[in-house]
């Protein structure tokens, strides 16, 4: 069998594991003292620098460096460093990144020569793009496909709900990212469910991005300097989700002086300070958000609301270490926290609380050192941990009810960058990834009528060892390459259950259930990636992609959208991993001295294992939750337009999404089956999706932005007809997500006000006036049904049916 295409349940040895592990460690020594001849040849000399912002001395990451108009060129990497080898000679340099002016110069190269570049901030007239793919000329020469790099200058341009600027719906005015509607935890990108993506905020995962049950984002929007999304063309070094990535990454605090910025709002306050202890040394950077929504509940709700609390906080800290021009240390730390109190709303085993409280929250942290062997070779080493908890009560005195999981990880890797020449660049790496996953604790020393029930811990291990190239063929044709292996172990204390071969499994066909120390399971896979583009001229381009990716770990709910309190489950003996190949082909294009760019990118998937549940599933508490579960296939396919304006006094986008998301369960027995084991429309399929945003600056006081936002109604089950039981008229459901709720549509509307004279000035205030959904669209974000005398209604729920005002005030002490 070509290993290329072995699949993960052709699990792999360890011995072949320890082989493998034996190629990359020596092909890790050839990286590190090696002397690659072939380029060393003739009277070449290395051209390396490292690129700055003018004002805040910080790194400048994703910068494109040309040489001779674009002849040969490369990005420097996240601390700004780049390198080139060239022949001895005179050399015309070039140096871009959106938001900022050029820097040109010229070099006569005689030795081996390091330039440091410092990059001024673009002037008033040329605005901060919002969303690019890299920059605007890199996105049609790099092989990167799928990619979209957001600002957070730009995510705060655009409306935001009540005044919280929100890095999850920026997102959603993308192509191909969505939710199942308003108020929904999580996003879907591409036709994947919210648990096939993974989220990194500087290097720690993140397994619920929301607050207040998807209302917002997570995230402290201050501290973040950065965000890239891979919606496919997915880097070898990252792995075990199917659907996409995304990077968040936090700003480096300060070295040069103390910075604060922050800002009031209807929902929440917030700030952020950067201070340099040591100057050009040592620097920490904190950022913090809390609500106080209790306030509006007591004052503004109706009489049976009063009770309901909801609130959230979240602090993020940096501690930023430059030991020398080779070495630095940062260490990473976030928190946060939901409390969320309302009447009734949770039952447990015909227990009905009258009261329920929610608690979650994640504590991350991540050490990252990075060191600089010299222009061609870095180092980088990071340890994180993440543990996400979630308490649901009931303080019921009686029937008192305390339901705890959480799911803890832990991550050791590694990975080396090592460029050739201006034609080979290369990185590899090694990770081990730590699960500790507790699904279930209900009142343990607790006293209440309510039985105690522990469900057993899961733990597991995954190991992933990845290679990848960035290789320029020519000056047409440029190829990103990799293969990354993963290993997945599963281990004891383990319960392993087996059940009759010729039934489904149930606690009826359960025949044996034995204790096993040790792996009790393991899986692998090799996961090919590759990306490449073909320059047609300076200003177009053709990329083409393929990935394999496989996914170890579910999130278990068979809710629209899952809550935060959902549990987590890892492959076992009797759930499989997923697997998900991906292709995309794309097509970009720019004009007018690359102020407008198009792009039109097609793709399909194929997932295997996908989870679903069977009718009637009971997911809380259930030691054998394999009994509820049934896999089968997904599948998504479409295409994504794109265009773009990135400078001048507007700037925006208009996009159109063609997309399908299917799923098909056939089941090994014909009561599994779901929708007679036909193809049905997922949760989130949206085949038509319109995003229009637009900025304008009419002067230097007032700033605005709109957002024109349409999709198809996501899918859901209707009944074909009915049935009579004990003289009651019930609805018969035959087809599965078989009708669509209306569809959905709205506008939004910002204004910021500034003070032109207070841009030379430490401190910097502005005001934004902000207005969500300004013409009231009722948009409906389920449709149920009710039993009444007439029969069987159907019924209608809005979160958000009329427009939201806010007012909301930033301010910067610099």
């Amino acid at each position: 069998m070509n290993i290329l295409y072995a699949t993960f349940n052709d699990s792999i040895s360890l011995h072949e594991m320890i082989k493998i592990q034996k190629l990359l460690i020596a092909l890790l020594v050839l990286l590190w003292f090696g002397e690659n001849k072939v380029f060393s040849q003739g009277r070449t000399v290395s051209f390396s620098g490292e690129i700055i912002d003018a004002v805040t001395g910080k790194p400048v990451g994703g910068a494109s460096v040309s040489i001779d108009y674009q002849k040969v060129g490369v990005l420097s990497d996240s601390l700004g460093h780049f390198y080139f080898r060239l022949q001895q000679g005179d050399y015309k340099i070039k140096i871009t990144h959106l938001g900022y002016k050029p820097f040109r110069t010229n070099a006569v190269l005689t030795k081996d020569f390091v330039l440091k570049a410092s990059l001024e901030e673009v002037t008033k007239q040329l605005e901060e793009v919002i969303v690019s793919s890299v920059a605007t000329r890199s996105n049609i020469l790099t092989p990167s496909l799928g990619v979209s790099i957001l600002s957070i200058k730009g995510i705060k341009k655009i409306p935001a709900m009540m005044g919280e600027v929100d890095v999850l719906r920026s997102l959603q005015t993308l192509p191909g990212v969505s939710s199942v509607g308003e108020g929904a935890n999580g996003l879907n990108i591409r036709g994947g469910a919210v648990d096939q993506n993974l989220v990194f905020i500087d290097d720690t995962p993140i397994f619920n991005p929301t607050h207040l049950f998807g209302l917002f984002s997570v995230f402290a929007s201050d501290a973040i300097r950065e965000l890239e999304l891979y919606k496919g063309g997915m880097p070898a070094r990252f792995g075990g989700r199917t659907a996409s990535v995304l990077d968040i990454k936090m700003l480096e605090p300060s070295l040069e002086k103390i910075k604060i910025e922050g800002g009031v709002g209807p929902v929440s306050n917030r700030i952020m300070i950067e201070i340099p202890l040591i100057k050009d040394k040592l620097s920490i950077l904190g950022a913090g958000r809390v609500s106080y929504n209790d306030f509006w509940f007591k004052v503004f709700a109706p009489e049976n609301l009063k009770s309901t609390r909801a609130n959230f906080y979240d602090i993020a800290n940096k501690v930023f270490y430059k030991a020398n021009a080779t070495n630095t240390i940062a260490l990473s730390t976030y928190i946060s926290q939901d409390y969320y109190r309302v009447d009734s709303l949770f039952s447990l085993e015909n227990v009905i609380a009258k009261q329920t409280s929610f608690k979650y929250g994640h504590t991350n942290a991540s050490l990252k050192w990075s060191h600089y062997f010299n222009p061609q070779t870095s180092l980088e080493v990071i340890g994180a941990f993440s543990n996400y908890k979630t308490t649901t009560e009931s303080p019921d005195s009686v029937n008192q009810i305390v339901l705890k999981n959480n799911i803890q990880y832990k991550n050791f890797k590694v990975n080396l960058d090592r460029t050739l020449s201006d034609k080979h660049r290369m990185n590899i790496g090694l990770s081990a990834v730590n699960y500790n996953l507790s699904p279930g604790i209900l009142n343990k020393d607790i006293i209440s009528k309510i039985a105690t029930i522990e469900l057993a811990t899961e733990k597991s291990l995954e190991l992933s060892l990845h290679i990848e190239d960035e290789f320029k063929v020519n000056e047409k044709l440029t190829l990103q390459y990799g293969l990354r292996y993963a290993q997945f172990l599963n281990l004891g204390l383990s319960e392993i259950r087996k059940y009759q071969a010729d039934e489904p499994k149930s606690s009826v066909t359960l025949i044996s259930s034995e204790n096993k120390d040790g792996i009790a399971k393991s899986y692998g896979g090799f996961e090919p990636r590759i990306t490449a583009v073909y320059v047609l001229n300076p200003v177009s381009s053709f990329k083409f992609g393929y990935n394999r990716t496989q996914q170890f770990l579910n999130l278990i709910s068979n809710n629209t959208t899952p809550l935060p309190t959902s549990r987590w489950k890892i492959a076992d003996e009797n759930i499989l991993p997923q697997q998900s190949d991906f292709l995309s082909l794309g097509y970009f294009k720019t004009w007018k001295e690359n102020i407008w760019e198009a792009s039109l990118e097609t793709y399909f998937r194929d997932t295997k294992n996908t989870i679903d549940y069977i009718s009637g599933a009971n997911l809380q508490l259930n030691s054998t939750i394999e009994t509820q579960l049934l896999q089968g296939r997904g599948r998504a396919f479409g295409a994504e337009l794109m265009v773009s304006k990135k400078k001048g006094e507007w700037t925006g986008w208009i996009s159109y999404t063609f997309a399908r998301s299917l799923q098909q369960t056939t089941g090994t027995y014909s009561e599994q089956k779901i929708n007679n084991g036909d193809w049905y429309a997922s949760n989130y399929d949206k085949p038509h999706t319109v995003n229009i945003v637009l900025n304008a600056t009419p002067d230097k006081h007032n700033s605005f932005s709109f957002i024109f936002a349409y999709n198809t109604g996501r899918p859901f089950s209707s009944p074909t007809g009915t049935y009579t039981l004990d003289g009651q008229q019930l609805p018969l459901y035959t087809s599965r997500n078989n009708d669509r709720i209306p569809d959905y549509h709205r506008l939004d509307l910002s204004w910021t006000i500034t003070n032109p004279s207070m841009k030379e000035k430490r401190w910097q205030g502005s005001w934004i006036f902000t207005v969500y959904n300004i013409y009231g669209r009722s948009n409906p974000y389920s449709v149920f049904f009710a039993n009444g005398k007439d029969g069987t209604k159907a019924y209608q729920l809005s979160v958000f049916a009329s427009p939201l005002v806010s007012l909301a005030y930033n301010f910067k002490f610099r």
